[in-house]
């Protein structure tokens, strides 16, 4: 079966930190304050009652008006990509897809403090669309046309909106979902006249909260904010409060928290105590997630031992685990689960339905389920090693080890790509029913998503040697349980200042019913074959204000 083409972007951006300024007063000013400070008649001046009893520490934890600050970013990346590269016919000159894409972004904050025991925080982002629009792509069969879909083969609308594709001879390739017909798929937007798109801008609140200290004994926090939970680096099973998780692909990415109430209670001088309330729209008053947590520290390191109750998602128990020693940072985390909120998949007993047709790429029938009263477990274990010379170069090291306990054991073969069918194709699971209210468990994509039980993530990065502001990096991600990897190594220089240049490459690794190998084309119902991106990028002036 061809391969799907599909568009893989890795662009490296300059990034830097927001940075508050603050504004002196002129020196005229100050000199003139000093020399009225030594003409006043009487040096020493009894202090108002009121003003004595003010703390000090007040002034220092209070400021007038609000301060305003952010960050701005922009580049233009060029990206190559070719399918199957391992191939007898594979031509460095005639990639599978290439594209240009200029990007703007923006983070603002402000942030207020009125009085010692309250303030006030928001954070925006502003970040391009490729569509021109305030939101993703639209699969449509106007956008699978030439140069997307192989040669002879066809997308056309149902009478449901979904995307029937077929191949040359006619069979069923995919039925794709209209409410799954997403940007996520990597798709040209419709309307695209082969000059491209013009990009869009969209604006989201990222950040919104509130901060208030009871008594200097307890610290509240409402609203919208990334929640610090867990301590994982390329994986963290215990990050169950924020909406997204961590991108192994780019671990230092910001993650989109929920609305919550978050309050902190310090015992001793060596501990903590934390409670959150999380709320969601449209749900009912039971429906509130609660998760509490304490932390302190022992031996060398910090314990944290928490806990994760939503009525309608499994419970947690977590333990979290981070020292130092020798240079060397070392973080763990461990999650016990009672039940899964995973939807999973095995064999059916009736494969009538794939031995009736086999050229439609119907192989495996499945039945989905799930598992409510069993326990999993998940586990992590990294270290983290930094080395900085005295001549500004530095040395950053990372590693970690994650057991999965709801992966598969890969037992099954071609079980991920007969399960990626599945999704895209929910009609043909084995206990489907006539009755609309006896259905079996849908799949996400989520369900898609850490297939394997054993995986490693690895990354190594050079910087000012040997030459100044150039920077080396190279990152790993595997599967160890099928034995697939997706590996990024990198280049960058920095010139003039602001401006720097980088070129990375992306190459994925495995057999065709492994996960890492080509998630795009399995999500497309597509065959899986090694990849191979090429990005280079030209990041403009960036600055904090």
């Amino acid at each position: 079966m061809p391969a799907l083409p599909r568009q893989l972007m890795i662009t490296v951006l300059l990034t830097v930190a927001p940075l508050v300024w603050t504004q002196t007063a002129d020196v005229d000013d100050e000199l003139a304050d000093l020399d009225s400070l030594f003409s006043d008649e009487e040096m020493i001046e009894t202090a108002d009652e009121s003003e004595a009893l003010e703390s000090p520490a007040d002034d220092l934890l209070t400021q007038e008006g609000v301060t305003w600050g952010g960050a701005i970013r922009g580049s233009v990346s060029s990206d190559w990509n070719w399918d199957d590269y391992t191939s007898a016919g594979f031509s460095l000159t005639e990639p599978t897809s290439s594209s240009l894409s200029p990007t703007i972004g923006a983070d603002l904050f402000f942030s207020a403090r009125p009085e010692s025991d309250f303030r006030a925080y928001g954070k925006l982002k502003i970040d391009t669309t490729t569509d021109g629009q305030f939101t993703g792509l639209t699969l449509t069969p106007d956008t699978l046309g030439d140069g997307v879909l192989p040669d002879g083969w066809t997308a056309e609308e149902d009478e449901n909106g979904d995307i029937v594709i077929r191949d040359q001879d006619g069979a069923l390739i995919a039925t794709v979902p209209a409410e799954t017909a997403t940007a996520a798929t990597g798709i040209p937007a419709a309307g695209d006249t082969g000059t491209g798109n013009a990009p869009g801008l969209e604006i989201s609140v990222f950040e919104l909260f509130s901060d208030y200290t009871w008594n200097d004994s307890l610290f509240f926090r409402f609203g919208k904010h990334t929640i610090r939970w867990g301590t994982g680096y390329f994986f963290s099973p215990a990050d169950v409060l924020n909406l997204t998780a961590v991108d192994a692909e780019d671990p230092t990415a910001d993650r989109e928290g929920p609305i919550s109430l978050r309050t902190v209670y310090p015992f001793g001088v060596t501990g903590s105590a934390y409670f959150y309330a999380i709320t969601n729209a449209n749900a009912e008053p039971l429906d509130i997630a609660i998760a509490p947590k304490v932390e302190f520290v022992l031996g060398p390191g910090e314990l944290g031992l928490g806990g994760y109750y939503q009525r309608s998602l499994a419970p947690r128990l977590v333990g979290l685990y981070t020292a130092s020693a020798w240079g060397v940072d070392f973080f763990g985390e461990a999650v016990l689960l009672w039940g899964s909120d995973r939807v999973f998949v095995s064999p059916s007993d009736d494969q009538s339905a794939a031995e009736a047709d086999p050229q439609d790429g119907h192989e495996l029938v499945l039945d989905t389920y799930r598992v409510d009263d069993r326990l999993f477990a998940h586990a992590t274990v990294g270290a983290r090693y930094l080395k900085q010379w005295e001549d500004g170069g530095s040395l950053v090291l990372v590693g970690q080890y994650y057991f999965n306990g709801e992966g598969y054991d890969d037992s099954v073969p071609g079980l991920l790509p007969a399960t990626a069918r599945l999704a895209l194709n929910p009609a043909e699971n084995g206990l489907a029913s006539t009755d609309p209210d006896d259905q079996p468990p849908a799949l996400g994509l989520a369900d898609l998503a850490n297939w394997g039980r054993h995986y490693f993530g690895g990354t190594i990065a050079l910087s000012g040697i040997p030459v100044d502001d150039l920077s080396l990096t190279a990152l790993a991600i595997a599967n160890l349980s099928d034995l697939s990897a997706i590996l990024v190594p990198a280049i960058n220089y920095r010139f003039l200042d602001r401006f720097s240049v980088s070129v990375a490459a992306r190459f994925t690794l495995g057999g065709p019913d492994d996960e890492f190998t080509d998630p795009a084309a399995l999500l497309l119902g597509g065959e899986a074959e090694p990849t191979v991106g090429l990005t280079f990028t030209v990041s403009m002036p960036a600055a904090s204000f």
